[in-house]
Parts: C-alpha cells; sequence; structure tokens
C-alpha cells in the first residue's frame, strides 16, 4: 500500500509539473493558428511563461517546507515577486504569427495612418526624431519582439491600438510549428491525467491530509 502511495504521490508531482507546460505549449498553438496574427503586451507574454514555469521551479520549495499550505503560500509569493522583478519593463509588445519583414511592413503602414514621421534605421525605426521602435523577430515561430524607447507618454498607447487594428485585417496561415505545438501539448494533456485518473479518490484524501 506505501508502494502504491509512492507512485500515486509521484503521479501527482509529475502532473503539477507538466500541466502548466503544457497548457503553455496550447495556448502557444492557438496564437500560432489564428487568421490573423496576434498581438500581446511584453508582461502579458511573461506572465503566461512564468505562469508554465512555476510549478517546475517552485515545486522543491513547497516540497522542502512545512506546513504545506505555509510553502504553497511562500511559493505563490515568490511566483508575484518574479513577475514584479523580472517583467518586462518599458513598452513592449510580442506579435504571434508574423514574419518580421511583414511586421516591419505593417509597423510602417500604421505609423502613417497615426501620423508619426519615421525613417527606417536598419531593423528600428526612430519616431518623430526622438524615439526608437526596434524590431526582432524569432523566425522559428514566427514571433516578432517589438520594444519602444523614449517618445511621448501616449506613444505607446496609441501604437498598440492602431497596430490591434491593422493587424485584424492581416490574413494569416496556421504554421507547422503552431500544428506541432498542439500536437504536443495535447500529449502532454493526455499523459499525467491518465495516469491519475483512476485514482481520484486516493488523490482527494492526500489533498486532504496535506491540509490538516
Amino acid at each position: 500500500m506505501l508502494l502504491g502511495n509512492e507512485q500515486l504521490v509521484w503521479s501527482m508531482r509529475i502532473a503539477t509539473v507538466v500541466l502548466p507546460v503544457a497548457v503553455y505549449f496550447f495556448i502557444l498553438g492557438l496564437l500560432n493558428s489564428r487568421k490573423t496574427p496576434q498581438l500581446l503586451t511584453g508582461r502579458r507574454d511573461f506572465v503566461l511563461m512564468i505562469a508554465a514555469l512555476s510549478p517546475l521551479l517552485l515545486l522543491p520549495l513547497v516540497e522542502a517546507l512545512r506546513p504545506w499550505p505555509l510553502a504553497a503560500a511562500l511559493a505563490l509569493a515568490g511566483a508575484v515577486g518574479a513577475v514584479a522583478l523580472l517583467a518586462p519593463r518599458g513598452q513592449n509588445w510580442v506579435v504571434y504569427n508574423l514574419p518580421a519583414d511583414q511586421a516591419r511592413q505593417i509597423i510602417a503602414r500604421s505609423l502613417e495612418q497615426l501620423g508619426v514621421d519615421y525613417q527606417r534605421q536598419g531593423a528600428s525605426f526612430r519616431l518623430d526624431g526622438s524615439a526608437r521602435l526596434r524590431v526582432s523577430g524569432f523566425p522559428m515561430l514566427r514571433n516578432v519582439s517589438l520594444y519602444l524607447e523614449g517618445g511621448r507618454d501616449d506613444l505607446g498607447k496609441r501604437l498598440e491600438d492602431q497596430l490591434t487594428r491593422t493587424l485584424a485585417t492581416v490574413p494569416a496561415e496556421t504554421t507547422p510549428m503552431g500544428v506541432s505545438l498542439l500536437l504536443v501539448a495535447t500529449a502532454m494533456l493526455v499523459a499525467p491525467l491518465a495516469m491519475v485518473a483512476h485514482r481520484v479518490p486516493e488523490i482527494v484524501r492526500i489533498l486532504a491530509d496535506l491540509l490538516q
């Protein structure tokens, strides 16, 4: 019986680590399978990544500390602290399912629609002479990162709104990487659940014991 309980605990540990990563991969797969590119703020993109990786990083801390509710509270506080300290600063965005060359064309179009003067400087844009918009691509996932430096306080918000409107009119195709992420995520979701699905009553009992 003891061996069976140990196997169940290990199955629960694996599920705790794998499921958030699977959900993250599933979200990435959906973002790279939309009919139009998707714009996210850099902070929102970072929060998604931290939410997926935090169980992997914090589970050892939870197991090392006792009592369990206190350890869980400390782990949650650590995750929130990581978001507050490590989240990207300033105005930045990530555009999913859009190659870098096309992204630069869409940015130029959006700036023209906003009436913002700009000059192309390699992979960057110089805006109104006082701001700079850096553009970097991640070809494997067809993602583009945008970093706005300087400029008026309302420039970032105006640019974000205009890019959102422009991207809504741009067709995008499902990428092979998007399909791969969806398939991997589905397998990662099914496998841990299959490991513990037939032992739900025991899981409930173990959780009740931990909370006590």
